[in-house]
């Protein structure tokens, strides 16, 4: 069995003291946000300079390039104010910036929480977020053969992956059924293989389900990608179906 292993961004990952991003923020913008920071000199940062800065934040004609710089300095700061200072511009912030301000904010929390607690931390960041310790996934799976799901099947996949997310932790947010596939999100602990729930409910349903999956963190499978994927596999089904002898 081959899977599409889901894509996981980790920045600054320490150990047992992180937090996961639970806002879903596409990643070329947290590509983005962590290139900028990348720029910046942190090392001559003052406190008051910073605050002062910040001001420009609620100015219509502080240009956005200058905004982003304020907000990452604000982060790096780990300051009740800065948090402060982000959270309120957070309610006025356009929402096209606001997935800028949400990583600011997180950061800021991240490094505020690291110095209250006398150590390092941080941030588990994925296209589609998560909450508490568990990132969210979404996975497809399909019929053998591509014969309709029967409502009593439908219902057999909501049963045994219910029971297979308590034995590992998981918390199932969605069904979506389709004709011959279903589309399931997600929330897996960090430290639990994803692959191993799905592989363990597909298991439970092996005698209607095809033994192969697809999933992903990074964003939502479009209807686009779910037919590509379902044509992708149509070739494996055929090969795995055992040859009437006549």
């Amino acid at each position: 069995m081959k899977a599409k292993k889901a894509d996981r961004t980790k920045t600054n990952v320490i150990s047992d003291n992180f937090s996961v991003m639970e806002s879903a923020i596409d990643l070329s913008m947290q590509e983005e946000y962590f290139k900028f920071e990348k720029t910046i000199d942190f090392d001559n940062m003052h406190l008051k300079n910073v605050l002062m800065e910040s001001k420009k934040l609620f100015f219509e004609s502080t240009p956005i390039e200058s905004k982003k710089r304020i907000l990452i300095l604000l982060a790096h700061l780990g300051t009740p104010e800065s948090y402060t200072t982000i959270e309120k511009y957070l309610k006025v912030s356009g929402q096209d910036f606001r997935n800028w301000v949400l990583l600011a904010l997180k950061e800021c929390r991240m490094f505020l929480e690291s110095s209250l607690l006398g150590e390092d931390a941080g941030i588990i960041s994925t296209g589609l977020g998560g909450k508490g310790n568990k990132l969210r996934n979404y996975f497809i799976i399909s019929s053998k053969n591509d014969s309709p799901f029967s409502r009593e099947q439908e219902e057999v996949i909501e049963d045994k992956f219910g029971i297979a997310s308590h034995k590992f932790n998981v918390e199932v947010e969605k069904f979506i059924f389709r004709e011959n596939c279903s589309i399931i999100r997600i929330l897996v602990p960090i430290d639990i293989a994803v692959g191993k729930f799905i592989e363990a409910g597909i298991k439970e349903c092996s005698d209607f389900l095809f033994f192969h999956y697809y999933v992903t963190n990074v964003k939502e499978p479009s209807n686009e990608e779910i037919l590509g994927y379902l044509e992708e596999i149509k070739a494996k089904k055929k090969e795995s179906t055992p040859t009437k002898i006549r």
